[in-house]
């Protein structure tokens, strides 16, 4: 979407309060914390509580999922700095959007959610999960609204099976436009839901689903032997997923990165760790220039949308997160988040204030700024503060589960499957039943890590674009 003067200057005079250019020192932990605090007053200036698309006000066409992202960034902020200040908004939203069956399928939003709209708000569960947050007033424990969700992912991946042997679509409805698309946004969330929830509760069942919907991905090409993810395939008028749309976009790798890293802390299986040094050295020859984060499909051309500006603030969540579960892979990504803050701190200087802009390997503000380019800012300064955090497991997690069989890649089917099934509600258990497949490709006995609380100085250096999902899918 083009952006009109009046609309610059309304950001201009938006941002006016925000004060003097962003100072960052990326080796000491106030600095950092003085800086995310800047950059997080730039995002919650889209915060509008009758906003219908989840309390930030967004751009038509609307952008439910990008509000589900923004409070996921706020609720790591605040766990990170302990500064409160969102944390009221935070909840009022999340209760406003949870929906009546607690799974994040608010009827208000029936006309525009898909299955990746509805897992960027449920990574605000799962991290709510994982921090001990408050729960919502008159509301379950956020594990039960992670499983809740889960189910409903569950179920729609065997509704869908009758093609390409499984997968999730794009979209649930299937009157909506892109139902036949099966993608890595989609099904990297699904297999990283799975993932957290195998290694916070200890339940083999989910750790078979994460399994089973990597084999997948890797069997039908939207991951790579060399960890490239790739947008989507699709199994419309019998294609079957027989090829592929090699689009790379930051929050795809991203997604299945944080799964990975989930599977090996709760495996200690080497697989995984390999996995996860896979997907972090593709990503940095793919979304990293001269070691700065960058969006390489849209940045180079200025071409990013609002959605695709946002993309980098996952990338940059979980790189961080998966420093902390994954131990051997700290040092690479700390020396790439460390200098990909300090690249968009310098960015943020724009309209005479603390606004930062999309591109973080130039010298100073871009030009172009928005609620994803804010948020993305956020993410990669406050990733400097992971080791301030505990990422939890149940305080009955103490069980050792089974071995898990892995598939090989899946025989493809001809059958396309017609609708999704209802919603599985406040269920405590994952109600769908697991069939593991025939031919094992690798084991993964389970071991549960329960990680100590996370305490650590930070250390060195010191000195932002727009929107489009799976190939600008964006309705």
């Amino acid at each position: 979407m083009k952006r009109s003067s009046s609309r610059l200057a309304a950001v201009a005079i938006a941002f006016a309060y925000a004060g003097s250019a962003l100072q960052l020192n990326t080796g000491d932990a106030s600095s950092i914390k003085n800086a995310a605090s800047q950059v997080a007053k730039g995002l919650y200036v889209f915060h509008n509580e009758a906003a219908t698309t989840g309390q930030f006000n967004q751009p038509q066409p609307w952008f439910w999922w990008l509000s589900g992202s923004g409070w996921t960034g706020l609720m790591d902020y605040t766990v990170y700095t302990k500064d409160t200040t969102y944390k009221a908004g935070l909840l009022s939203a999340l209760g406003k959007n949870v929906g009546p069956k607690f799974d994040f399928a608010p009827p208000e939003q029936a006309g525009w959610e898909a299955n990746d709209d509805q897992a960027y708000w449920l990574y605000a569960g799962l991290t709510a999960m994982e921090y001990g947050f408050d729960t919502l007033p008159g509301g379950p424990a956020w594990d039960v609204v992670a499983k809740n969700t889960f189910n409903l992912f569950a179920s729609r991946w065997n509704a869908d099976s009758g093609t390409c042997n499984g997968g999730l679509k794009w979209q649930y409805d299937p009157n909506a436009s892109g139902w036949t698309y099966k993608n890595a946004v989609t099904n990297g969330a699904f297999f990283q839901t799975a993932a957290r929830l195998a290694r916070y509760t200890g339940n083999q069942t989910y750790a078979d689903w994460a399994v089973k919907i990597w084999d997948w991905s890797r069997g039908v090409g939207l991951v790579s032997n060399d960890y490239h993810v790739y947008d989507g395939t699709s199994d419309d008028k019998g294609a079957n997923c027989s090829s592929v749309n090699h689009d790379e976009w930051s929050y795809n790798i991203a997604s299945y990165l944080h799964g990975a890293a989930h599977m090996f802390n709760f495996t200690d299986d080497s697989v995984w760790e390999e996995r996860v040094h896979g997907f972090v050295n593709t990503a940095t020859t793919t979304f990293f220039k001269t070691g700065i984060m960058f969006e390489q499909k849209c940045e180079p051309s200025h071409a990013c949308s609002t959605d695709q500006t946002s993309f980098k603030a996952s990338l940059a969540r979980w790189l961080g997160k998966t420093a902390v579960l994954v131990p051997s892979a700290k040092e690479s990504i700390m020396t790439l988040l460390k200098k990909s803050a300090a690249g968009a701190a310098q960015s943020c200087v724009g309209h005479g204030n603390s606004t930062c802009g999309v591109s973080w390997t130039g010298s100073g503000f871009d030009g172009q700024s928005d609620f994803g380019v804010e948020l993305s800012a956020l993410e990669i300064i406050q990733s400097l503060l992971v080791f301030e955090a505990r990422f939890a497991v149940a305080a009955d997690n103490d069980v050792t589960p089974t071995t898990t069989r892995v598939t090989t890649r899946p025989a493809q089917s001809t059958t396309l499957t017609t609708k999704a099934t209802s919603a599985l509600t406040r269920s405590t258990t994952p109600t769908p039943e697991v069939t593991n497949p025939s031919t094992p490709s690798t084991t993964a006995t389970a071991k549960v890590t329960k990680l100590p609380a996370q305490s650590e100085a930070v250390t060195t250096m010191v000195t932002t674009v727009t929107v489009t999902t799976c190939s600008g899918k964006r309705r």
